[in-house]
């Protein structure tokens, strides 16, 4: 197997790469994120044709194999709650994702 090779992801190999985009929900969510750059859980479900809870699930996954990156949400000190994690894709993944999506 040829590992995908950038500077700022680990290797990640090709079958785990196609593996993780192979469901119709995940692409759509790749989608997403090449089309927005970074995007909430529900900012993505609503783009999507799945619950919010489908979607959360399928970025986990997507996290998990390195193909999205999550990052913690800061609190803006006046919204109580807890804030929205948002998600994008490495660069190097963003870059190809658009090129191919043009």
């Amino acid at each position: 197997m040829v590992p995908i090779q950038s500077p700022s992801l680990p290797s990640i190999e090709r079958s785990t790469f196609l593996a993780g985009i192979a469901d119709p929900v995940k692409l759509a969510v790749v989608q997403v994120l090449a089309r927005r750059g970074s995007a909430t859980v529900t900012e993505v479900a609503e783009h999507c044709e799945a619950s919010v809870p489908t979607i959360r699930r399928h970025l986990a996954s997507l996290v998990a194999s390195g193909i999205v990156n999550e990052e913690v949400g800061s609190s803006d000190g006046c919204t109580t709650g807890r804030p929205a994690n948002r998600y994008r894709l490495p660069e190097p993944i963003l870059a190809s994702a658009r090129e191919v999506l043009s």
